[in-house]
This record gives structure tokens, sequence and C-alpha cells, in this order.
């Protein structure tokens, strides 16, 4: 017994009715090839850096590498080469300051030396020149004449025999006002003298001279003695 369907129910169901045949067909797509399936490729595929690319980027990397350290090698090169230009200089000027103070010394030992052995030979060339000229005392007991006090009194002049007539005949001419007198002594060497006052005593002898004199040269006088 057949079941009779209600209108309402067939409305989800669409009647199935032959197309006609004089509509225009669309063509399809033409199908794909399975070359032209393998030529193409995702968008997103990954491109790996070949062999050339790699050894260019090492390349590269190592020339900056390169650059930097001899950058960095030539600042530490300079800094070191100041260091030692310094302390060259440095040791330089001590060792020219070394050099100058040993001249100086050296120069300083050398006049000393000349001016002793000079002091030598004239303290000899004058006792030989006092023996043939006794009046070369003369000089020395006039300018001894001037650091006295004063000349009146009683004084005396005490002096060598071969210089006491000279010393008198000088004393008669040049200051016969003077109550002096001329004393002899036979132990004083030619050219010594001394004066002798109530006042004071000054001794003219050829060795006190010398040291006075070497005194103020500053010059070693232990071969007066």
């Amino acid at each position: 017994m057949s079941k009779v369907i209600p209108k309402e129910q067939l409305t989800a169901y669409q009647r199935w009715e032959l197309a006609p045949f004089d509509e225009p067909i669309e063509p399809s797509a033409p199908p794909v090839s399975r070359d032209e399936m393998g030529t193409e490729q995702p968008e997103s595929q990954v491109v790996l850096p070949t062999a050339g690319d790699i050894e260019r980027l090492h390349q590269e990397a190592w020339q900056e590498g390169y650059q930097l350290g001899v950058e960095e090698g030539r600042k530490a090169g300079l800094a070191a080469a100041q260091e030692d230009g310094k302390l060259y200089v440095s040791n330089l000027q001590a060792l020219a300051a070394a050099l100058e103070s040993g001249r100086l010394r050296h120069d300083q030992e050398v006049a000393h030396e000349v001016l002793e052995l000079s002091l030598v030979m004239a303290r000899q060339i004058l006792r030989s020149a006092l023996k043939v000229k006794p009046e070369l005392i003369l000089d020395a007991i006039g300018e001894a004449l001037k650091t006295l006090p004063t000349l009146n009194g009683h004084h005396k002049i005490v002096t060598h025999p071969d210089s006491a007539k000279v010393v008198r005949d000088w004393l008669a001419h040049e200051h016969g006002h003077l109550s002096w007198k001329v004393m002899e002594e036979a132990q004083m060497e030619p050219g010594d003298f001394r004066f002798e006052s109530t006042y004071s005593d000054l001794d003219g002898s050829i060795k006190a001279r010398w040291l006075e004199l070497t005194s103020c040269l500053g010059a070693d006088d232990s071969w007066l003695a």
C-alpha cells in the first residue's frame, strides 16, 4: 500500500530536469601534464647558499677581521713605540747629564791640579828670584804696611840677613820719619819678614802668604806644610 507524501515535505528537494540542448557549454580547464606539475615550485621554498657563496662570505669575514686586527695592531705598536721612544729619550738625557757632570768634575780636577802645580812652580821661582834680587821683598813689605792700624810707635821688621840691608835702605829712603828697627833672623828664609809692635804682630813669611793665596783659590795647601 503506497503512502502519499504531502507537498510541504517536498520543498527540500529539487526536481531533476533535462537541460535544454541549445544552451552553450562552458569549456573546462585543460588538463595539467606531469611535466608542468613537476616544474612548479611552491612560493615559500628556501634557497640554500652555494659553495661559492660560502667561500665569498668566508673571505669577506676574514678580510674584515684582518683589517680590524691590523688597525688594532697598528695602534698597539704605535703606543709601544711611543713608550719605547720616551724611555730612550729619558735614558739619553740621563746619560748626557752624567757625561756632563763627569766632564765638569774632570775639568775641575784638572783645573785644581794645574793650579796647584802652578803655585808650586811660582813659589820655587819666587825663592830663586829673591836670592838673585833681594829687593823683591820690598813690594810685599809695602803692601803689609797698609794693613797695619798705625805706623807710629816702636815697630820692628824681622827678616833674613840677606834681606836686612835692602829693607834698612828702603825704610830710610821711604819712611825716614818712622822710628822702626830692622832685626835679622837667620832661621827665616830669604823673602820672609815679620812685623812686631806693641799693638800686633804680622807674619809676612812666604809660607803664610802662599797659604792665604791658596785658601782664596780653594787649592790644596798640604804641600806648603
